[in-house]
């Protein structure tokens, strides 16, 4: 039988990259809204649950509930719609211990999808290549990589995934600080701490993954 994958999120960094290496059905909000009934007639055998609302700062503030309406009631509309299909949802690496709005959504969707019979739950974190910011934390670790490296071991696991044993796994390529990352594509990256960031913004965001 022909794999028949759907992909949530299909305009978004990540599905961009991951069409270079996984067939499937790419599906943006504007070919399926999944905080609506869902109504696609098309027959799939693995869902890959990549849609998310993102924004961590606006989140935190003034659209705080369409975050917990996309993350976590989304989830939950596709996980039982699709209840008898297995599973896979893309999480961050930073629902271990949620900090702000954002992080927390992500780890009450994973509690959602541990409901389903067939899951697989993947912690991750990517940034675009070349990095885009200007400064980088010196104090914030992660196993997260560039959005191009970070596709194709998505792929490898989604594909090597047997379909019958449910887990969380992280993806990434070892530990290392944000600014170790950041220096890889912007050698002239400037070092900032996030305690920095929290000072500015008001917004919580963690040092460490573990």
């Amino acid at each position: 039988m022909r794999d028949k994958i759907l992909i949530t999120g299909g305009n978004g960094k990540l599905a961009t990259e991951l069409k270079k290496h996984l067939e499937g059905d790419y599906l943006s909000k504007e070919d399926l809204d999944f905080t609506k009934p869902i109504e696609l007639k098309t027959k799939y055998n693995l869902i890959v649950h990549a849609g998310a609302y993102t924004n961590v700062k606006a989140a935190e503030f003034e659209e705080k509930k369409e975050c917990f309406m996309v993350n976590v009631y989304g989830t939950f509309n596709l996980t039982q719609h699709y209840k008898d299909i297995p599973f896979i949802f893309i999480s961050t690496e930073y629902a271990r211990n949620p900090l702000g709005v954002y992080a927390l959504t992500k780890k009450l969707g994973e509690e959602i999808v541990k409901t389903h019979p067939n899951h697989l739950i993947i912690r991750t974190l990517f940034k675009p290549n070349p990095f885009p910011f200007p400064k980088a934390y010196i104090d914030q670790y992660t196993q997260g990589d560039y959005v191009d490296v970070i596709a194709e071991l998505l792929a490898k696991k989604i594909l090597d995934w047997n379909r019958k044993t449910s887990g969380l796994e992280y993806v990434g390529t070892g530990r290392k600080t944000m600014f170790e990352l950041a220096q890889r594509t912007r050698p002239d990256v400037k070092p900032n701490s996030v305690q920095d960031y929290i000072a500015e913004t008001g917004v919580l965001i963690p040092n460490d993954y573990e």
